[in-house]
C-alpha cells in the first residue's frame, strides 16, 4: 500500500514487588502517506513527511533504516525531525511479519458445541468463484493474516450450558450481559488486542445469523468496560443447515463458506470496521459488505463470483496503518475513526421519477430527555407492484440516518447493535390512480433514535434535522428532511435529573428494548424513577414502556458457564406500568402516535398472553383497531391490527416465536 506507520510510546522503569520492570504507555500514532524507499544490499532507507492522526504538530519528517543480514531482518532505526530539529533515534527490534497481534476467545453454547467449531473452507469448494482464484484453505486466522493481522484463537474454549428450561433464543441484552461477564477479567487492562466471540443457537429474530452486539456501559470496573469487544454467530440459522466439517456437495460448501464469512465479518466490527455502504462503497468486494446486498446492485451471484476473500484497500489502510486508538479493541468507540468524521452519504439526494418514496415523520416537538422515535415509511409511487425489504431500522443495514444537531454538525446515527440476517420482503401494491389508497401501497415502522454509538444524539435543546437513505435491491432512495425540536427543561427537577438520565446504562437499556442485566441496573433504576417522577409526561410514558419491556420478559444470565434464569417475567407489573401509557395514547388522538400506540398494544397483548388472559388481549386489540379506524388509518392497517389477537398464550411468547417487525 506504499505506507509507513507507527506508534509512539513513553517508557519508564519501575520496581514492583522488588522486581524491576518497564512500563510502556501509548501516546499517539503517525503515518507516512507517500514514503520514498531506497533498497541497498543490507538495508532499506525510508523517508517521508509524517502525518499525525490527532493534535497539532510542527512539520515533521522521518528516516527509517531497516537492516538485514543473511536474509533475516536485524532491526530498524527511526529518526524524526520536527521543526528542523532532529530528535534522538529510536532503535526498533524486529517482532513479527504482521501489523497487529490479536487474541480471540471463542466460547460455545452447549447446544451448538458441535463440529465444525471453526470454519475451514477450500477456496475452490464452491463453483461460484472468480475463475482465476488460487486454491487454498481459508480460516479465520488466514483471512486476517491476509490483512496483516495475526489472530490467535485460544486453544481452550468455554462451554456455556444453555439448557435452562424456556431458554430458546438470545436477546441483545442477554448477549451484552454474557460479554460483560466473559470479559470481566480484562476490565482493568483495556484497551487491548483481545476480542470475544460466542457461537449461540438462535437470536430472538430468527433471520439474524450474526451480530455485533457490544456496546459497553462506560469505563471503570465490571460492566463498565469499553466498546468493540464481542460478537456472536448463530449456529442454528438456516444458513448453516448443511454445515459439515468436510463439505462434499455444493450446498455443504456454500454453508461452510458462509460460516467463514459470518465469523470474519462480525469480528471485523471489533476492529472498528463499518459496513461497506456506510462508507459510501456499496460495490466494495469486501468481507464487510453483504453478499445479497451487493447482488441486488450487480446481479445474482455477482458477489461470490468476484469476491477474493479480502478486505478492500481502504479497510486495509485502516487495520494496518490506522490510528491505533481507532483500531484496538476498547479504544475509540465503534464508528469513530472509521472514515466517518464527515459522513459520506449525508448529502445523498434522490432525483425525481423514483417508484419508491421514503418519508420520515414525527411530531415536531419533543420534551427534554424524551426518547426520540421517528416513523419511516416506504411508499410505492409507480404503477407496478414493488418488492422491498421491510427492515427499516438502521441496525439491519438498509437505512442510514443522518442528524444535523443544533450546532450545525452532522452525525451518522449508528445503532449500537448490528444485525446480519435475511431480508424480510413485503410487496407494495401499485399507487392508486384515483388518488385514494387502502394502505397496501406503503409500509411503516417506528424507529427508535434516542441512543446510538455516539451516545444520546438528541441530548441538547434546539432544532434538529433528520434525513435517511434507504439502500437495498438496487434502490438508493433519500428521504425528506425532517425538522424536529427538542425543548428546554421546564423545571429544576428535570434539569437536575438529566445527568442521571443521559448515561450509557439508560441509553443501552433503551437501545436493547429492555434489559435486566445487573451491568445496566443503574439504567433501569433511572428509567423506573423517570416513569414515576414524570408520569403522564412524554418522558414518563416512554420510560415506563422501557421498564415494562425489561420486567415483562424472562432474562437469562451466564453464571459459572451455565445460563440460568435471572429474572422471571412479571407480566402483571409490566401491565400496571403501561396502564397510564395506554391511557395517554388513547386520549391523545393524533395520528403521530398511531405507531407507538400499536407497538404498546403489541407489547401488552404479549403480556396478557403470558397472564393467560386472552379476553383482555382481544379487548385491547379491538379497541386499538377501532381507534385507528376513527383516526383515519387505512383499511389494510386496521385488518393487520386485528391479526394481533393471539390464538394461544405461546403464540405471543418471545421464547417460542422470535420477534417480527410490525407493518
Amino acid at each position: 500500500m506504499n505506507k509507513v506507520s507507527g506508534d509512539f510510546f513513553s517508557t519508564r522503569t519501575v520496581k514492583v514487588g522488588g522486581l524491576t520492570q518497564v512500563v510502556k504507555t501509548y501516546v499517539e500514532s503517525w503515518i507516512v502517506d507517500a514514503p520514498v524507499v531506497t533498497i541497498n544490499k543490507s538495508d532499506a532507507h525510508i523517508t517521508g513527511t509524517v502525518r499525525f492522526w490527532k493534535g497539532t504538530h510542527p512539520v515533521t519528517s522521518v528516516e527509517v533504516i531497516v537492516s538485514w543480514s543473511n536474509g533475516a531482518i536485524t532491526g530498524a532505526v527511526a529518526t524524526f525531525t520536527g521543526g528542523g530539529v532532529a530528535g534522538a533515534p529510536y532503535a526498533c527490534k524486529y517482532r513479527s511479519d504482521c501489523f497487529r497481534d490479536v487474541n480471540l476467545e471463542l466460547d460455545y453454547c452447549q447446544s451448538v458445541d458441535i463440529e465444525p467449531k471453526v470454519p475451514v473452507y477450500n477456496s475452490h469448494g464452491h463453483n461460484n468463484r472468480p475463475a482465476d482464484l488460487a486454491e487454498r484453505t481459508l480460516t479465520i486466522e488466514s483471512s486476517y493474516k491476509d490483512a496483516g493481522i495475526a489472530v490467535t484463537i485460544d486453544a481452550v474454549h468455554t462451554v456455556i450450558d444453555d439448557s435452562a428450561p424456556g431458554f430458546a433464543s438470545w436477546s441483545v441484552g442477554e448477549l451484552h450481559d454474557a460479554m460483560e461477564t466473559s470479559f470481566g477479567k480484562y476490565n482493568s487492562g483495556w484497551p487491548a488486542w483481545n476480542l470475544w466471540g460466542v457461537q449461540a443457537g438462535l437470536f430472538d429474530s430468527a433471520g439474524v445469523g450474526g451480530i455485533m452486539f457490544d456496546a459497553a456501559a462506560g469505563f471503570g470496573g465490571a460492566g463498565r468496560g469499553p466498546d468493540r469487544q464481542g460478537f456472536a454467530v448463530f449456529r442454528n440459522h438456516t444458513w448453516f443447515t448443511n454445515l459439515v466439517s468436510n463439505p462434499a456437495t455444493q450446498d455443504e460448501a456454500w454453508a461452510m463458506r458462509h460460516f467463514l464469512y459470518t465469523w470474519v465479518h462480525e469480528a471485523g466490527h471489533a476492529f472498528n470496521f463499518l459496513h461497506a455502504w456506510d462508507k459510501a462503497r456499496p460495490d466494495s468486494l469486501s468481507w464487510m459488505n453483504y453478499d445479497w446486498k451487493y447482488d441486488q446492485r450487480n446481479g445474482a451471484d455477482a458477489f461470490w463470483g468476484n469476491f477474493r476473500f479480502r478486505f478492500d484497500d481502504d479497510e486495509l489502510l485502516h487495520i494496518r496503518h490506522g490510528d491505533r486508538a481507532a483500531v484496538i479493541m476498547g479504544g475509540d468507540p465503534w464508528a469513530s475513526g472509521g472514515h466517518l468524521e464527515s459522513p459520506p452519504g449525508a448529502m445523498t439526494v434522490s432525483g425525481p421519477g423514483s417508484d419508491i418514496e421514503l418519508t420520515l415523520s414525527a411530531k415536531d416537538y419533543f420534551d427534554y430527555m424524551e426518547p426520540v422515535a421517528v416513523e419511516f415509511r416506504l411508499r410505492n409511487t409507480g404503477d407496478a407492484p414493488v418488492l422491498v425489504d421491510s427492515r427499516l431500522d438502521p441496525r439491519y443495514g438498509n437505512t442510514s440516518v443522518y442528524v444535523q444537531k443544533p450546532d450545525g454538525t452532522v452525525v451518522l446515527h449508528e445503532s449500537v447493535v448490528c444485525f446480519y440476517g435475511l431480508p424480510e420482503l413485503v410487496t407494495l401494491a401499485p399507487a392508486p390512480t384515483d388518488g385514494g389508497s387502502d394502505g397496501s401501497d406503503r409500509y411503516s415502522e417506528l424507529v427508535q433514535l434516542a441512543y446510538g454509538t455516539v451516545g444520546f444524539v438528541f441530548d441538547q435543546p434546539g432544532q434538529y434535522l433528520v434525513r435517511a437513505v434507504y439502500s437495498t435491491d438496487g434502490v438508493v432512495q433519500a428521504s425528506n428532511t425532517l425538522p424536529l425540536r427538542v425543548g428546554f427543561p421546564v423545571s429544576k427537577e428535570e434539569d437536575r435529573f438529566a445527568p442521571e438520565f443521559f448515561t450509557r446504562e439508560v441509553g443501552l437499556t433503551l437501545a436493547f428494548e429492555g434489559s435486566m442485566s445487573p451491568y445496566l441496573s443503574r439504567g433501569l433504576d433511572a428509567l423506573t424513577e423517570a416513569a414515576e417522577r414524570f408520569s403522564g409526561a412524554p418522558l414518563g410514558v416512554k420510560a415506563a414502556t422501557a421498564v415494562a419491556q425489561s420486567v415483562g420478559d424472562d432474562f437469562y444470565r451466564r453464571q459459572k458457564d451455565k445460563m440460568v434464569k435471572h429474572h422471571s417475567a412479571d407480566p402483571q407489573r409490566a401491565l400496571s406500568l403501561t396502564e397510564p401509557v395506554l391511557a395517554s395514547y388513547q386520549q391523545e388522538g393524533g395520528r403521530s402516535s398511531n405507531l407507538a400506540y400499536r407497538k404498546l398494544v403489541e407489547l401488552r397483548t404479549d403480556l396478557h398472553a403470558k397472564s393467560d388472559d386472552a379476553a383482555a388481549a382481544k379487548s385491547e386489540v379491538e379497541t386499538l383497531a377501532k381507534d385507528l379506524g376513527s383516526r383515519g388509518a387505512h383499511a389494510s392497517v386496521v385488518a393487520q391490527v386485528k391479526e394481533l389477537i393471539p390464538s394461544t398464550p405461546a403464540a405471543r411468547s418471545r421464547r417460542s416465536a422470535p420477534r417480527k417487525p410490525a407493518k
